[in-house]
């Protein structure tokens, strides 16, 4: 069985952070963040925030060899993400670590064979403006959208046919839609 192509719901996630750079009127508030971990010398950490009349953005490059840090536009997040988004293979992960970079640890440590795979982690907790009364629930209810993911990027399919044979494998989505506590990709409900 092949891994599933999260290629698709990477684009629709890549899309809303990018309309996240910037004060939106689609949203009341909102949290997002963003980690790209290359497979070269340097990694990207992007943060959103909007709260009332509080907004904040910002963006960091790592320098993994000398540990030196940039700052970066926000916005910066759909250039790096179109970047991660020429992997070959995009699959998710659903294993048991939790953060991004003890997941790349794990899958260094772990892999017999050396895949290096990229990860992009995306994280996002939306509040939408639009309240839809009759739908029935309570007065004025609003949307929520939440996603809790993180891809794996693999370079070529090849890469992709040898970490779906390997016992890492078992980190990685079997089945879409994932349907995970912990995993998931834009999950609304009213509230």
């Amino acid at each position: 069985m092949p891994l599933p192509n999260y290629r698709d719901t990477f684009l629709q996630c890549l899309t809303t952070l990018k309309g996240l750079t910037a004060q939106s009127e689609e949203y009341v508030r909102f949290r997002w963040q963003a980690i790209y971990l290359t497979r070269g010398r340097f990694s990207y950490f992007f943060r959103g925030a909007l709260d009332g009349a509080s907004i904040g953005f910002s963006g960091q490059q790592i320098d993994l060899t000398n540990g030196e840090v940039s700052i970066i536009p926000a916005r910066s997040v759909g250039l790096y993400g179109a970047t991660f988004g020429l992997n070959e293979a995009i699959t998710a992960y659903s294993g048991p670590q939790k953060s991004v970079i003890e997941v790349a640890h794990a899958f260094n440590e772990e892999s017999e064979m050396d895949y290096h795979p990229e990860f992009f982690y995306v994280r996002m907790n939306l509040l939408h403006t639009a309240s839809d009364s009759k739908m029935g629930f309570a007065r004025d209810p609003r949307l929520r959208e939440n996603t809790n993911l993180i891809f794996v990027g693999l370079e070529d399919q090849m890469t992709a046919d040898l970490l779906e044979e390997s016992d890492i494998a078992r980190w990685v989505a079997q089945e879409k839609p994932m349907a995970s506590t912990e995993w998931y990709a834009e999950r609304y409900y009213y509230s």
